[in-house]
């Protein structure tokens, strides 16, 4: 049976916790495996079916490089970053919204419908179920979770349950079949308080392993729902709901860029009137009002934490609205300033090598994914290796790593001119500089940053080498 616990929420202001239901090895655990196999894959059937239907990117995004995507279609658009009311035009900078108790406010038979519908809608065309995999763990391993897999058929066998082999099971589903599996497993949620048992009858923990994909997927069917609008609504609506293709949702985050129109359709019970009587056109809103949201305020209007991303609005010398990214890390607010974090392992320390000999080379390939802004990629990678240092990692082994990297990605330091004239500075010399220097200079702008860069952002510099 689970358990709860609770970790704080540093970056909340008031700080606040987030309560888990702990179920590593519980009765429920092997049936919650099995439904998050299921639900993954058709979290990916369902955004092929968005995109068929709708000509946009789904709104939900599993990783930040769909954020940066967000951004480079956002800018291919060019938006005016000034609104001409004449022309029906309004820009808005970007704004977020938070779900508040997402998971424990979801009514379960809401969500069994709304899961029932969209897994409906998933089913690709020639298929009429679903076939759950088990691979058992290794003999040597005993302790070792089951792998599950899952993906669609053209036809469920009357066997439901067939074994290939003799570690592996095969699990056949029709629609209905995995929906009576889903609702047993949402209903029969039981949580310890010490001597305690509770059953949970409203909204689904944190903690269990289907939770993000069922939060996802709920929320992706209203976002879908609300899209398809456009195919019963004439053109003036069309407009409005374009607005919404720049969009973002992981989990109970959302984000959407230059939208005036996000905050009058948050909810179901909302109505936004596009035409008159007698030929009355409406909108209808997005999400369950159940599901309070809240608007995230950020002490500079022109950007947007999201994710481990910033998104930094600006203007463009012609008029245009523009969005960068820099990296958003929430221990830089001023709530850890006085609390000692750790973000990396020691270089003495007794965890495997190899592990700790790619996190330089891991590091480098987040920050280059979801950082667009060059400069503060230089100052971030500065910061990494100023803290690798302090942990004990040797200088020269993280300089040529670096080297390494820089040469497969020279777009991710200082346009040529500015690495070129740095370097003729960093080596003291007149003529052109020597091969590698480019590499070189960026290695001294990143190595040699004071420690008090590691806690303010600020500039990076070029310094000399030695």
């Amino acid at each position: 049976m689970a358990y709860y616990a609770g970790t704080l929420k540093m970056h909340k202001n008031p700080p606040a916790m987030r309560f888990l239901a702990c179920s590593h090895a519980c009765p429920s655990t092997f049936l919650a495996d099995l439904v998050t196999a299921v639900l993954r894959t058709v979290a990916t059937s369902f955004a092929s079916v968005w995109r068929t239907q709708l000509g946009t990117d789904p709104w939900f995004c599993l990783s930040s490089s769909d954020v940066i995507d967000m951004a480079h279609a956002y800018n291919a658009h060019g938006y005016s970053a000034t609104s001409h009311p004449q022309a029906g035009y309004d820009f808005v900078g970007p704004a977020a919204y938070d779900f508040e108790r997402l998971y424990t406010n979801i009514p379960h038979v809401d969500l069994c419908n709304t899961i029932s519908q969209l897994l409906a809608a998933s089913l690709p065309a020639g298929t009429t179920g679903i076939r759950a995999s088990t691979q058992d763990p290794h003999p040597d391993k005993p302790g070792d979770p089951h792998t599950h897999t899952a993906n669609f058929v053209a036809r469920v066998p009357g066997a439901r349950v067939t074994s290939p082999s003799a570690s592996t099971t095969h699990r056949f589903f029709l629609p209905h079949e995995f929906m009576a599996i889903f609702r047993s497993l949402i209903i029969s949620i039981f949580i310890r308080f010490g001597p305690v048992s509770a059953r949970q009858i409203l909204g689904i923990p944190m903690g269990i392993s289907p939770a993000p994909f069922i939060a996802n997927l709920f929320l992706a069917w209203y976002g879908f729902k609300f899209l398809r609008q456009q195919a019963t609504t004439p053109a003036a609506a069309h407009a409005i709901l374009h607005r919404f293709r720049f969009s973002k949702r992981f989990l109970d985050d959302l984000s959407a860029l230059n939208n005036p129109f996000l905050a009058q359709l948050l909810y179901t019970t909302s109505i936004l009137e596009v035409s008159p009587a007698p030929h009355r056109v409406v909108l209808h809103g997005l999400y369950p009002p159940c599901l309070r949201l809240t608007a995230q305020r950020h002490h500079n209007p022109t950007e947007l934490p999201f994710l481990d991303i910033l998104l930094v609005s600006y203007t463009t010398a012609d008029g245009k609205s523009r969005i960068t990214t820099r990296l958003y890390d929430k221990r830089d607010q001023p709530a850890f300033a006085r609390i000692r974090l750790s973000r990396f392992v020691a270089a003495d320390s007794s965890v495997n090598e190899a592990a700790k000999r790619n996190i330089l080379t891991g590091q480098f390939h987040r920050l280059r994914r979801i950082i667009l802004d060059y400069d503060n990629f230089c100052l971030e990678m500065a910061r990494l290796m100023r803290a690798l240092l302090d942990c004990g990692y040797a200088r020269k082994r993280l300089d040529d790593k670096y080297a390494e990297l820089l040469a497969h990605f020279p777009h991710l330091y200082y346009r040529d001119r500015v690495a070129l004239a740095a370097a003729r500075t960093a080596y003291n010399t007149a003529g052109p500089p020597p091969a590698g220097a480019a590499h070189a200079c960026s290695l001294a702008c990143v190595a040699q940053v004071p420690r008090r860069m590691c806690g303010a952002p600020a500039p990076p510099r070029y310094v000399k080498l030695h």
